[in-house]
């Protein structure tokens, strides 16, 4: 009785002390040495189109910067973060104008300003000022010595690997072989249960036609806008909606809350549905065994083949590969949105129902795989009720619902990942069996195949890729990615070249060399190293959803102004309709940005690792085996993670 009670008490005493250590251990390492001797620095950057130089500054806090300004091309300006600088560079001139936007609405003409260096950490000096297409991301660094957040985000990032390791040797064998704990486990709450209301909207006809209807008409004056309104991006509501406030919240609030979410609203198979349905609202069962396109469309099966990701993640790495220009080009920008969805009229009058948005569409892959982390899930409540059910209304449709859009069968889901949240099913399902649960974040972490996985690999690929080209100091990669304006073709083919190596080749190989790593360590010889190397690129799933929330943190902060602006001028044409088209560009509390981003990595690394320890249970059922095999992808995302605080911090 006594070991049991003492066992007991050891096993509540070291997760304790982990804790204590993951907290003070980056305290430790980043004990700053006493403080330098302040020294007076002359500097001067030059600002050309999309660069400064130089690109990255390296001081000492409280040194004393006397700084000149010059521009070799057109008008440029220079904020500078934190130390409340902002000044407008003219070319030719070796005066420029300055103010401090605290204290002063008017710019003064100088030959140098002086400003003392702030406290520790990254600041970064952005170009104020519209100069070009890919002005929004042209700034450099300066970095105050010494560099304490990215000295205690490394520190937490090796805790936080050390923190899960603990807690998993000190989980009982018991307790480590239960099963299957990943999809599927963990408490549900039943929100139609818990609120009534909800299920009563999704089972009205008009629900979906009445959310997507205004996405459709925004969707085609953003159409226009882009075709017609302003080609300057951060002055044309295509560009700062679609790629700074849509792209922020999907990211941040969307797939973490709802998962598959925006299928629902999304307007591109809108079209194309309504045509080989017939209906807007009402159900025509007929539609769903036409034959021909004057009763609805061909319906006819998906090639077998291609019905996976493959397509999918090879058209969005295309699209990613020219992502610079998509982002910056409003014209682009609607002729991709256009191109999609005559695509989806397309498909739908010649495929069975949503093919296009299950097989072709490139944004449903990587909404595929981050839909596992969703906090909501469409399940049935009663496998068993599912299980004794002779209608499977839900597969086959009702007079009042459609067959499942989504070509799934809704009584078997166990993730997330291809549902559309239409709730087509909940409206046929005969029993009320079919419901929308809450659970905790990152419940479903089955990979169930290397098309699932190779997204994890690109998606991981691009974060770092993006990081670098559009918020990094360096000009060169925005160079060679912004090849329409500058016309650097050599430069263009080695980025792409680059982007692709290391999306489809790199990373996965690393991958597999850690899976081979993990059988060795694990000293279970049984378990093929496909399988590893398949399931455990989960681990990348919400590393990768949290890295891309670090990533598009700035793009909000900084960029919130030109959204105010777009919305009373949304062609660029001059209009002010709300009276904020002239508002002058100011980014929202920048020096915070950094700040908020490690902790957003950090946390992203710990639930990959705790996930991962759930998924190395089941391909372990020995807890030693279990703790070994983890320890390779744990270092690979530990890397990673250090790789991105040293983009964003460091």
């Amino acid at each position: 009785m006594w070991r049991a009670g003492n066992r007991r008490r050891t096993l509540a005493f070291w997760p304790i002390l982990l804790v204590t250590i993951g907290c003070t251990a980056p305290l430790l390492v980043i004990r700053a040495r006493a403080p330098a001797a302040a020294a007076e620095r002359e500097i001067t950057i030059v600002a050309r189109q999309y660069s400064f130089e130089p690109h990255r500054l390296v001081i000492d806090s409280g040194d004393k910067v006397r700084l000149r300004l010059v521009s070799r091309d057109v008008v440029h300006g220079f904020h500078l973060e934190g130390h409340d600088l902002e000044a407008e560079v003219r070319p030719g001139k070796l005066s420029f104008r300055v103010r401090r936007p605290s204290s002063r609405e008017q710019f003064e003409e100088v030959e140098v300003v002086e400003f003392v260096a702030g406290g520790p950490g990254k600041y970064r000096y952005r170009c104020s000022v519209t100069c070009g297409t890919l002005h929004p991301f042209m700034q450099g660094e300066l970095v105050v010595r010494p560099n304490l957040p990215f000295r205690a985000g490394t520190a937490g990032a090796v805790s936080i690997a050390a923190l899960v390791f603990g807690l998993m040797l000190t989980q009982s064998d018991e307790r480590s072989s239960r099963g299957p704990q990943s999809n599927g486990g963990g408490r549900r709450v039943d929100l139609f249960e818990r609120f009534p209301a909800l299920r009563r909207l999704a089972m009205h006809r008009w629900f979906p036609f009445a959310v997507v209807l205004p996405m459709v008409v925004v969707l085609f004056f953003f159409l226009v806008a882009g075709l017609y309104g302003s080609p300057i991006g951060n002055r044309n509501i295509i560009i700062t909606i679609v790629w700074i406030l849509w792209w922020f919240l999907l990211i941040i609030f969307m797939v973490p809350l709802g998962g598959r979410i925006w299928c629902l609203l999304c307007p591109l198979p809108f079209l194309g549905e309504w045509l080989a349905r017939r209906r807007l609202v009402s159900v025509r069962p007929e539609a769903e065994v036409s034959r021909t396109l004057r009763s609805g469309g061909l319906n006819r099966r998906w090639p077998r083949r291609l019905s996976n990701l493959w397509l999918q993640n090879f058209l969005f790495l295309a699209i990613c590969s020219v992502s610079t220009i998509l982002v910056t080009r409003p014209a682009l920008t609607a002729l991709v949105l256009g191109l999609m969805l005559l695509a989806a009229v397309a498909v739908h009058a010649v495929f069975r129902r949503r093919s296009f948005c299950r097989y072709l569409c490139p944004l449903n892959a990587w909404m595929s795989l981050y839909s596992m982390t969703a906090v909501t899930e469409l399940r049935p409540r009663d496998r068993a009720v599912c299980a004794g059910c002779r209608q499977r209304s839900c597969v086959k449709g009702t007079d009042s619902a459609w067959r499942c859009p989504w070509l799934l069968r809704p009584f078997k889901l166990e993730r997330n990942n291809y549902c559309g949240l239409c709730m087509e099913c909940v409206k046929a399902c005969p029993n009320g069996n079919l419901t929308v649960n809450a659970r905790q974040l990152c419940s479903d972490t089955t990979i169930r195949g290397n098309d699932e996985a190779w997204m994890a690999f690109i998606m991981i690929a691009l974060v770092v890729a993006y990081s670098v080209t559009l918020l990094g100091p360096w000009g060169t990669p925005r160079e060679w990615s912004n090849v329409t304006e500058v016309g650097n073709w050599g430069g263009f083919a080695a980025h792409v070249a680059i982007v692709w190596v290391a999306a489809l080749l790199v990373v996965p190989v690393l991958w597999l060399a850690a899976a081979w790593a993990a059988r060795i360590c694990a000293g279970a010889r049984n378990v093929p190293v496909g399988k590893i190397f398949t399931r455990y690129s989960f681990l990348l799933v919400p590393l990768g959803l949290f890295a891309w929330a670090a990533f598009s943190l700035p793009l909000i902060m900084v960029n919130y102004s030109h959204i105010v602006s777009s919305l009373s001028d949304p062609l660029g044409w001059g209009w002010d309709l709300f009276g904020t088209a002239n508002q002058r560009w100011a980014p929202l509390l920048p020096e915070w940005i950094p700040l908020i981003q490690t902790p957003m990595l950090l946390l992203g690394l710990g639930l990959a690792l705790w996930r991962g320890a759930a998924v190395a249970g089941e391909l372990f059922p020995s807890r030693a085996a279990a703790v070994r095999s983890l320890v390779p992808h744990a270092v690979v995302c530990t890397a990673i993670t250090v790789a991105l605080l040293r983009l964003y911090v460091g």
